[in-house]
Protein backbone atom coordinates (compact mmCIF):
# COMPACT_ATOMS: atom_id res chain seq x y z
CA UNK A 1 0.00 0.00 0.00
CA UNK A 2 1.15 3.34 -0.61
CA UNK A 3 0.27 6.41 1.25
CA UNK A 4 -0.07 10.28 -0.27
CA UNK A 5 -0.50 13.13 2.85
CA UNK A 6 -2.65 16.04 1.70
CA UNK A 7 -1.56 18.55 3.91
CA UNK A 8 -4.66 21.21 3.59
CA UNK A 9 -5.91 23.03 6.59
CA UNK A 10 -7.41 20.19 7.76
CA UNK A 11 -4.85 17.11 6.38
CA UNK A 12 -5.56 13.78 5.40
CA UNK A 13 -3.76 10.47 3.73
CA UNK A 14 -4.68 9.21 0.60
CA UNK A 15 -4.11 5.41 0.49
CA UNK A 16 -3.51 3.18 -2.69
CA UNK A 17 -3.23 -0.54 -2.32
CA UNK A 18 -5.10 -3.64 -2.95
CA UNK A 19 -7.95 -5.00 -0.26
CA UNK A 20 -7.91 -1.43 1.82
CA UNK A 21 -11.65 -2.28 3.41
CA UNK A 22 -9.92 -3.60 7.10
CA UNK A 23 -7.23 -0.11 6.96
CA UNK A 24 -10.44 2.17 6.35
CA UNK A 25 -12.73 0.38 9.19
CA UNK A 26 -9.44 0.73 11.23
CA UNK A 27 -9.76 4.68 10.76
CA UNK A 28 -12.50 5.85 11.79
CA UNK A 29 -13.67 6.96 15.21
CA UNK A 30 -15.10 5.62 17.83
CA UNK A 31 -17.44 8.76 18.26
CA UNK A 32 -19.04 8.03 14.67
CA UNK A 33 -22.11 5.31 15.29
CA UNK A 34 -23.84 5.76 11.97
CA UNK A 35 -22.29 5.55 8.77
CA UNK A 36 -23.97 6.50 5.36
CA UNK A 37 -23.15 4.31 2.35
CA UNK A 38 -23.58 6.50 -1.03
CA UNK A 39 -22.79 4.20 -3.57
CA UNK A 40 -22.71 4.31 -7.56
CA UNK A 41 -25.48 1.14 -8.72
CA UNK A 42 -22.78 0.62 -11.06
CA UNK A 43 -20.58 -0.66 -8.37
CA UNK A 44 -20.14 -3.82 -7.68
CA UNK A 45 -22.68 -4.32 -4.68
CA UNK A 46 -20.97 -7.00 -3.19
CA UNK A 47 -18.27 -4.10 -2.62
CA UNK A 48 -20.52 -2.11 -1.04
CA UNK A 49 -22.05 -5.26 1.35
CA UNK A 50 -18.05 -5.85 2.05
CA UNK A 51 -17.67 -2.28 3.05
CA UNK A 52 -20.87 -2.26 5.26
CA UNK A 53 -20.69 -5.66 7.05
CA UNK A 54 -17.05 -4.68 8.41
CA UNK A 55 -18.43 -1.67 9.17
CA UNK A 56 -21.50 -3.36 11.08
CA UNK A 57 -18.81 -5.79 12.59
CA UNK A 58 -17.01 -3.15 13.88
CA UNK A 59 -20.35 -1.53 15.52
CA UNK A 60 -21.29 1.05 13.36
CA UNK A 61 -25.25 1.20 12.13
CA UNK A 62 -25.07 1.63 8.64
CA UNK A 63 -27.54 2.67 5.83
CA UNK A 64 -26.63 2.43 2.08
CA UNK A 65 -28.05 4.60 -0.96
CA UNK A 66 -27.82 3.45 -4.18
CA UNK A 67 -27.54 6.23 -6.65
CA UNK A 68 -27.87 6.48 -10.73
CA UNK A 69 -24.46 8.02 -11.45
CA UNK A 70 -23.56 10.07 -14.36
CA UNK A 71 -24.36 13.91 -14.46
CA UNK A 72 -27.83 13.16 -13.63
CA UNK A 73 -27.08 12.52 -9.74
CA UNK A 74 -25.45 15.80 -9.23
CA UNK A 75 -28.99 17.49 -9.33
CA UNK A 76 -30.36 19.49 -6.85
CA UNK A 77 -33.19 17.71 -6.86
CA UNK A 78 -31.41 14.35 -6.33
CA UNK A 79 -29.17 15.89 -3.46
CA UNK A 80 -33.11 17.39 -1.85
CA UNK A 81 -33.90 13.74 -1.49
CA UNK A 82 -31.00 11.71 -0.50
CA UNK A 83 -31.25 15.02 2.08
CA UNK A 84 -33.98 13.66 3.26
CA UNK A 85 -32.87 10.06 3.84
CA UNK A 86 -30.28 11.05 5.79
CA UNK A 87 -32.27 13.35 8.16
CA UNK A 88 -34.19 10.73 8.39
CA UNK A 89 -31.79 8.15 9.62
CA UNK A 90 -30.62 10.66 12.42
CA UNK A 91 -27.28 11.14 11.08
CA UNK A 92 -25.03 13.01 13.56
CA UNK A 93 -22.34 15.42 13.21
CA UNK A 94 -20.28 12.69 14.68
CA UNK A 95 -20.79 10.41 11.84
CA UNK A 96 -19.68 9.71 8.61
CA UNK A 97 -20.69 9.66 5.02
CA UNK A 98 -18.95 7.54 2.60
CA UNK A 99 -19.02 7.99 -1.32
CA UNK A 100 -18.50 4.98 -3.29
CA UNK A 101 -18.10 5.42 -7.11
CA UNK A 102 -17.06 7.41 -10.04
CA UNK A 103 -17.07 11.54 -10.50
CA UNK A 104 -20.19 12.13 -10.12
CA UNK A 105 -20.85 10.78 -6.85
CA UNK A 106 -17.69 11.60 -5.02
CA UNK A 107 -19.22 15.44 -6.22
CA UNK A 108 -21.96 14.70 -4.82
CA UNK A 109 -21.23 13.12 -1.69
CA UNK A 110 -18.93 15.71 -1.01
CA UNK A 111 -21.13 18.56 -1.20
CA UNK A 112 -23.47 16.48 1.00
CA UNK A 113 -21.10 16.02 3.54
CA UNK A 114 -20.25 19.90 3.50
CA UNK A 115 -23.79 20.97 4.10
CA UNK A 116 -25.44 18.67 5.95
CA UNK A 117 -25.65 20.21 9.84
CA UNK A 118 -22.53 22.65 8.10
CA UNK A 119 -20.72 19.64 7.99
CA UNK A 120 -19.78 15.86 9.00
CA UNK A 121 -17.02 13.54 8.33
CA UNK A 122 -17.11 12.06 4.56
CA UNK A 123 -14.35 9.33 3.26
CA UNK A 124 -14.27 8.81 -0.50
CA UNK A 125 -13.75 5.51 -1.68
CA UNK A 126 -13.55 6.11 -5.74
CA UNK A 127 -14.08 3.25 -7.99
CA UNK A 128 -13.24 4.65 -11.41
CA UNK A 129 -9.88 5.62 -12.52
CA UNK A 130 -10.85 8.98 -13.40
CA UNK A 131 -12.10 9.63 -10.24
CA UNK A 132 -9.21 8.30 -8.25
CA UNK A 133 -7.00 10.63 -9.89
CA UNK A 134 -9.16 13.76 -10.11
CA UNK A 135 -12.65 14.05 -8.02
CA UNK A 136 -11.62 12.07 -5.02
CA UNK A 137 -9.04 14.18 -4.12
CA UNK A 138 -8.95 18.31 -3.63
CA UNK A 139 -12.27 18.94 -1.77
CA UNK A 140 -14.32 20.48 -4.65
CA UNK A 141 -17.82 19.76 -4.44
CA UNK A 142 -20.66 20.54 -6.55
CA UNK A 143 -24.15 20.53 -8.13
CA UNK A 144 -25.05 21.06 -11.83
CA UNK A 145 -28.21 23.46 -12.75
CA UNK A 146 -29.21 22.25 -15.58
CA UNK A 147 -26.93 22.52 -18.49
CA UNK A 148 -24.56 24.33 -16.60
CA UNK A 149 -22.02 22.28 -14.80
CA UNK A 150 -20.76 22.44 -11.49
CA UNK A 151 -22.19 25.84 -10.72
CA UNK A 152 -23.44 25.00 -7.23
CA UNK A 153 -20.43 23.81 -5.09
CA UNK A 154 -18.38 23.76 -1.60
CA UNK A 155 -14.89 23.20 -0.95
CA UNK A 156 -15.00 20.43 1.54
CA UNK A 157 -11.95 18.10 2.56
CA UNK A 158 -12.82 14.53 2.94
CA UNK A 159 -11.19 12.66 5.66
CA UNK A 160 -9.49 9.79 4.04
CA UNK A 161 -9.29 8.60 0.32
CA UNK A 162 -9.25 5.21 -0.50
CA UNK A 163 -8.21 3.90 -3.58
CA UNK A 164 -8.83 0.04 -4.16
CA UNK A 165 -7.12 -1.37 -6.83
CA UNK A 166 -9.03 -4.45 -6.92
CA UNK A 167 -12.14 -2.40 -8.79
CA UNK A 168 -9.92 -0.01 -11.01
CA UNK A 169 -8.55 -2.74 -12.65
CA UNK A 170 -11.58 -4.33 -12.92
CA UNK A 171 -13.09 -1.61 -15.11
CA UNK A 172 -13.79 -1.80 -18.86
CA UNK A 173 -12.10 -0.20 -21.77
CA UNK A 174 -13.73 2.53 -22.52
CA UNK A 175 -13.94 3.83 -18.88
CA UNK A 176 -10.27 2.56 -17.51
CA UNK A 177 -9.13 4.92 -21.04
CA UNK A 178 -11.43 7.99 -19.51
CA UNK A 179 -9.24 7.85 -16.27
CA UNK A 180 -5.94 7.84 -18.49
CA UNK A 181 -6.87 11.03 -20.07
CA UNK A 182 -6.98 12.83 -15.99
CA UNK A 183 -3.08 11.30 -15.74
CA UNK A 184 -1.95 11.94 -19.17
CA UNK A 185 -3.23 15.57 -17.82
CA UNK A 186 -1.55 15.24 -14.76
CA UNK A 187 1.56 14.42 -16.63
CA UNK A 188 1.27 17.21 -18.72
CA UNK A 189 0.93 19.59 -16.14
CA UNK A 190 4.26 19.09 -13.99
CA UNK A 191 5.63 15.19 -14.71
CA UNK A 192 7.27 14.90 -17.79
CA UNK A 193 9.24 11.89 -16.31
CA UNK A 194 5.30 9.74 -16.16
CA UNK A 195 4.94 11.00 -19.73
CA UNK A 196 8.16 9.19 -20.71
CA UNK A 197 7.04 6.15 -18.76
CA UNK A 198 3.07 6.14 -20.53
CA UNK A 199 4.38 6.62 -24.06
CA UNK A 200 7.06 3.37 -22.94
CA UNK A 201 4.51 1.15 -21.12
CA UNK A 202 1.21 2.08 -21.61
CA UNK A 203 -0.99 1.69 -18.69
CA UNK A 204 -4.45 0.81 -20.45
CA UNK A 205 -2.02 -2.24 -21.80
CA UNK A 206 -0.08 -2.69 -18.97
CA UNK A 207 -3.38 -2.62 -16.34
CA UNK A 208 -2.83 -6.14 -14.59
CA UNK A 209 0.97 -4.76 -12.90
CA UNK A 210 -0.55 -3.51 -9.93
CA UNK A 211 2.57 -2.12 -8.46
CA UNK A 212 2.40 -0.16 -12.16
CA UNK A 213 -0.66 0.91 -11.38
CA UNK A 214 -0.56 2.19 -7.90
CA UNK A 215 2.93 4.13 -8.70
CA UNK A 216 0.80 6.17 -11.62
CA UNK A 217 -2.12 6.80 -9.49
CA UNK A 218 0.44 8.09 -6.48
CA UNK A 219 2.12 10.16 -8.56
CA UNK A 220 -0.84 11.69 -10.08
CA UNK A 221 -2.12 11.95 -6.44
CA UNK A 222 1.72 13.75 -5.32
CA UNK A 223 1.32 16.09 -8.20
CA UNK A 224 -2.33 17.26 -7.42
CA UNK A 225 -1.73 17.09 -3.59
CA UNK A 226 1.05 19.78 -4.25
CA UNK A 227 -1.30 21.85 -5.92
CA UNK A 228 -3.84 21.54 -4.07
CA UNK A 229 -2.12 22.07 -0.92
CA UNK A 230 -1.08 26.00 -2.15
CA UNK A 231 -4.50 26.78 -3.34
CA UNK A 232 -7.09 25.15 -1.19
CA UNK A 233 -9.80 27.07 -2.66
CA UNK A 234 -9.04 27.75 -6.12
CA UNK A 235 -8.30 31.23 -6.15
CA UNK A 236 -5.46 31.17 -8.59
CA UNK A 237 -2.31 28.41 -8.77
CA UNK A 238 -4.93 25.90 -8.38
CA UNK A 239 -6.44 26.78 -11.94
CA UNK A 240 -3.81 25.10 -13.78
CA UNK A 241 -5.41 22.11 -13.30
CA UNK A 242 -8.16 22.82 -15.38
CA UNK A 243 -5.74 21.92 -18.34
CA UNK A 244 -8.29 20.85 -21.03
CA UNK A 245 -11.06 21.24 -18.86
CA UNK A 246 -12.71 24.48 -20.24
CA UNK A 247 -13.26 23.24 -23.53
CA UNK A 248 -14.24 20.00 -22.45
CA UNK A 249 -16.52 21.39 -20.31
CA UNK A 250 -17.88 23.15 -23.28
CA UNK A 251 -17.87 19.74 -25.38
CA UNK A 252 -19.68 17.68 -22.65
CA UNK A 253 -22.56 20.47 -22.71
CA UNK A 254 -22.35 20.72 -26.54
CA UNK A 255 -22.85 17.07 -26.51
CA UNK A 256 -25.76 17.15 -23.86
CA UNK A 257 -23.34 14.43 -21.72
CA UNK A 258 -23.47 12.05 -24.20
CA UNK A 259 -19.18 12.96 -24.92
CA UNK A 260 -17.91 11.62 -21.21
CA UNK A 261 -15.64 13.75 -19.13
CA UNK A 262 -12.55 11.80 -19.73
CA UNK A 263 -12.86 11.89 -23.20
CA UNK A 264 -14.16 15.67 -23.48
CA UNK A 265 -10.62 16.67 -21.42
CA UNK A 266 -9.03 14.59 -23.91
CA UNK A 267 -10.35 16.00 -26.93
CA UNK A 268 -9.87 19.99 -24.74
CA UNK A 269 -6.30 19.18 -24.42
CA UNK A 270 -5.89 18.87 -27.89
CA UNK A 271 -7.82 21.43 -28.94
CA UNK A 272 -5.87 23.95 -26.28
CA UNK A 273 -2.27 22.23 -27.33
CA UNK A 274 -3.00 23.21 -31.24
CA UNK A 275 -4.18 26.69 -30.95
CA UNK A 276 -0.96 26.63 -28.19
CA UNK A 277 1.74 25.30 -31.22
CA UNK A 278 -0.07 27.79 -33.62
CA UNK A 279 0.55 30.78 -31.70
CA UNK A 280 4.28 30.29 -30.83
CA UNK A 281 3.44 29.24 -27.01
CA UNK A 282 3.95 25.47 -27.13
CA UNK A 283 6.96 23.17 -28.49
CA UNK A 284 6.55 22.22 -31.68
CA UNK A 285 5.33 18.59 -32.12
CA UNK A 286 3.83 18.65 -28.65
CA UNK A 287 0.20 18.60 -30.77
CA UNK A 288 1.55 15.15 -32.14
CA UNK A 289 3.00 13.87 -29.39
CA UNK A 290 0.15 14.28 -27.31
CA UNK A 291 -2.27 12.89 -30.10
CA UNK A 292 -0.02 9.44 -30.14
CA UNK A 293 -0.23 9.39 -26.61
CA UNK A 294 -3.92 9.34 -26.40
CA UNK A 295 -4.14 6.91 -29.01
CA UNK A 296 -2.48 4.38 -27.43
CA UNK A 297 -4.26 4.52 -24.46
CA UNK A 298 -7.97 4.16 -26.45
CA UNK A 299 -8.79 8.15 -26.55
CA UNK A 300 -10.71 10.00 -29.13
CA UNK A 301 -9.27 13.05 -29.98
CA UNK A 302 -11.08 14.30 -32.91
CA UNK A 303 -13.38 16.62 -31.60
CA UNK A 304 -16.85 16.76 -33.37
CA UNK A 305 -17.49 20.68 -32.63
CA UNK A 306 -15.98 23.44 -34.52
CA UNK A 307 -14.30 25.90 -31.99
CA UNK A 308 -16.94 28.64 -32.62
CA UNK A 309 -19.43 26.60 -31.02
CA UNK A 310 -17.02 25.87 -27.97
CA UNK A 311 -16.60 29.00 -27.45
CA UNK A 312 -20.17 30.15 -26.49
CA UNK A 313 -19.81 27.85 -24.18
CA UNK A 314 -16.33 29.06 -22.85
CA UNK A 315 -17.94 32.88 -22.62
CA UNK A 316 -20.37 31.46 -19.71
CA UNK A 317 -17.68 29.46 -18.06
CA UNK A 318 -18.28 29.82 -14.14
CA UNK A 319 -14.73 30.51 -14.10
CA UNK A 320 -14.73 34.26 -15.72
CA UNK A 321 -13.84 36.49 -12.49
CA UNK A 322 -13.76 40.25 -13.25
CA UNK A 323 -14.79 39.74 -16.96
CA UNK A 324 -11.53 37.27 -17.31
CA UNK A 325 -11.38 34.06 -17.57
CA UNK A 326 -7.76 31.87 -16.92
CA UNK A 327 -6.87 29.63 -19.50
CA UNK A 328 -4.01 26.86 -19.19
CA UNK A 329 -2.04 26.99 -21.49
CA UNK A 330 0.70 23.97 -22.44
CA UNK A 331 4.64 25.09 -23.32
CA UNK A 332 5.28 21.57 -23.29
CA UNK A 333 5.50 18.16 -21.39
CA UNK A 334 5.51 19.05 -17.72
CA UNK A 335 5.16 22.62 -18.25
CA UNK A 336 1.92 24.54 -18.53
CA UNK A 337 0.87 28.51 -17.94
CA UNK A 338 -2.12 30.46 -16.92
CA UNK A 339 -2.77 33.01 -19.63
CA UNK A 340 -5.67 35.77 -18.41
CA UNK A 341 -8.13 36.39 -21.72
CA UNK A 342 -11.02 38.77 -21.82
CA UNK A 343 -14.31 37.49 -22.47
CA UNK A 344 -14.87 39.86 -24.76
CA UNK A 345 -11.80 38.63 -26.73
CA UNK A 346 -12.27 34.98 -25.98
CA UNK A 347 -13.49 33.78 -29.54
CA UNK A 348 -10.87 35.40 -31.12
CA UNK A 349 -8.67 34.08 -28.91
CA UNK A 350 -9.21 30.49 -29.45
CA UNK A 351 -9.87 30.86 -33.10
CA UNK A 352 -6.59 32.68 -34.28
CA UNK A 353 -3.80 31.43 -35.38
Amino acid sequence: MKKVRVRTVYPYDVLIGNDLTAEIVSRITDNCKKVILLWDEAVFSGYVAEIGNALEKDGREVMAVSLEGGESAKTIESYAKIMKIISEFNLTRSDVIFGIGGGTVMDLAGFIASTYKRGVELIQLPTTLLAACDASVGGKNALNMGEDKNVIGTFYQPSLVAIDTRFIDALGDEVFSEGCAEIIKTGYLGDAEMIDMLEERPLIKNRGDNDYLIEIIRRCIRIKASIVEKDEHDSGPRNILNLGHTLGHAIEAESNYSIHHGQAVAMGMVHMTRIAENKGIAETGTLGRLINILTEHGLEWRCPYNINVLAGHVERDKKVRGGNLTLVVPEKFGSCVLMKVKVSEIRKWLTEN
